[in-house]
């Protein structure tokens, strides 16, 4: 079968002939992809970035690839939940089961946890993965939705760290697709949404789509804007998903005292402040939040069901896989929102 390779350090990728994966374990499940989205951190693979040099999950050669919607192909003897036609997504974290953090409802960050996408993928025909770290998904979603899934379930944990009242000010910073579904997200419960950004086609989705307001902070500056529509308070709960040094400064300026700042950017370097004075004079909780719980896909599964979600007009561009080049430099470019590859 072809699937896209990272062989070796440097840039680039292969796409090969490699042999089709076989069902070993009773708790396997086959399945064959019909499209797998281009994430951020995959284009630093591509690029091959210090970043991604130095991380240690990466173990090459392997196939990349994990914003997964697939069909089930086959499934092992002792596979209870899933058959042969399922329509289905997967959980990035391959969780142990076992650990503290997996048995007291935390898998995403379970102490002996794989990364998928990091020593095997999806950018191919078919993929195998225990059947635990599968989703099934509803039927009156498309298969290129379900693809947008996984970003889904960062925007949905991210925003379920801490209660939201309906009148609430919560600012996103980075209008990326994360970004803008953590709007809609909040939009859904009632809050007040703004959403803060440079790139122009960014800004105009999100005004589009996102159920908030945006500044561009070209033009305006949002520190000065926040206070204004809270009269001096700041923002209740502040989401940074743009990955620098300047939108984490901005997010502790923006969040009201005892507030609530929720950090899932990929940083590319390390940042730097005086927690004492950003955080510690006025009680800010900060706050790291990485994938999703299995609590995260029944509040996902609820909002798309009550159609709070407008998530079709995030995929910019469909592609074979074999033109993966012009995909991965479209995301470099910024100006899109998602493309997805099609084996």
């Amino acid at each position: 079968m072809k699937a896209l390779v990272k062989e070796r350090p440097g840039p680039g990728l292969s796409l090969l002939d490699i042999k089709r994966p076989q069902i070993k374990n009773p708790d396997d499940v086959l399945f064959k992809v019909e499209y797998c989205g281009i994430c951020v951190g995959e284009v630093k693979v591509y690029d091959w970035s210090d970043w991604a040099a130095s991380d240690s999950t990466l173990e090459l050669p392997t196939v990349l690839g994990h914003e997964v919607a697939a069909v089930v192909a086959e499934v092992g003897s002792g596979v209870v939940d899933f058959k042969p036609g399922d329509r289905i997504t997967v959980d990035v974290f391959i969780n142990c089961g076992r650990c503290y953090q997996c048995r007291t409802g935390h898998s995403n960050v379970c102490a002996n946890r794989e990364i998928y996408g990091k020593r095997r993928g999806s950018y191919a025909e078919y993929a195998v993965l225990p059947e635990r770290v599968l989703c099934k998904v509803p039927d009156d979603i498309s298969m290129e939705e379900v693809a947008l899934l996984e970003n889904l379930g960062v925007a949905v944990h991210a925003v379920e760290h801490v209660p939201h009242d309906p009148g609430d000010v919560a600012v996103i910073i980075g209008c990326g697709p994360i970004g803008i579904m953590a709007a809609q997200t909040l939009a859904a419960q009632r809050v007040n949404v703004v959403l803060t950004d440079m790139v122009k086609p960014r800004l105009a989705m999100a005004e589009e789509i996102s159920g908030g307001t945006v500044i561009d902070i070209n033009q305006e500056n949002p520190v000065e804007k926040i206070s204004e529509m809270t009269n001096g308070k700041g923002a209740d709960f502040v989401l940074e998903a743009a990955g620098t040094q300047s939108a984490l400064d901005q997010a502790l300026d923006l969040v009201k005292t005892r507030g609530t700042v929720v950090t899932i950017g990929t940083f590319g370097d390390p940042v730097t402040f005086n927690p004492f004075f950003k955080m510690t004079r006025r009680e800010v909780r900060l706050i790291g939040s990485i994938g999703r719980t299995w609590e995260t896909w029944r509040r996902m599964m609820q909002l798309i069901e009550s159609d709070s979600l407008n998530l079709k007009p995030f995929i910019t561009k469909i592609l074979p896989m074999a033109e993966y080049e012009q995909g991965f430099e479209m995301v470099k470019s910024h100006d899109v929102m998602k493309v997805l590859l099609r084996p």
